[in-house]
């Protein structure tokens, strides 16, 4: 009967043991101010859906045409499916108009990260693309666009 409290100890150990490795490494999660390169070169389906989507000609003739004090702050989750489908996305319109300012704010699961930013900026969900033009915020498309990103960025202006 001894065997039986040491057996039970045993197994209790190696179910809190499984659980606790079960966690999420929050190291692997892009928390903070990231750069477009370090997202993609450590997050692979971020990678994946860039290489998979195309901007349509009249996409990129809209893109152009946008004003140069554009400024986009991009909350997102790397673990987010809607950030690793609208994120990359955000990059193809980054890479057809180099004045287009941005910046990309990684978020844990409580929407959080070290400066606070999200919380002044009331982030509920993911991805939330805060759109300026100058020092004026003009709109947000939070989780994903009405009809494009491109579409709905033109729309606000």
């Amino acid at each position: 009967m001894k065997k039986f409290p040491a057996i039970l100890s045993s197994i209790i150990l190696v179910v809190l043991s499984a659980c606790a490795n079960s966690q999420v490494d929050k190291t692997a999660m892009a928390i903070g101010e990231v750069s477009q390169q370090q997202l993609m070169s450590e997050h692979k389906s971020f990678q994946q859906s860039y290489q998979t989507f195309q901007l349509s000609d009249n996409e990129i003739a809209e893109i152009k045409g946008w004003p140069n004090d554009l400024h986009i702050e991009v909350y997102f989750g790397s673990w987010c499916h809607d950030s690793q489908r609208e994120v990359p996305r955000f990059f193809k319109m980054v890479a057809e108009s180099p004045t287009l300012s941005n910046r990309l704010i990684g978020l844990d699961y409580e929407k959080s990260e070290p400066n606070g930013s999200a919380k002044k900026h009331d982030i509920k969900y993911t991805p939330t693309f805060i759109v300026y033009q100058g020092d004026k915020e003009i709109g947000r498309i939070i989780e994903r666009p009405n009809v494009s990103l491109t579409a709905d960025i033109s729309a606000m202006l």
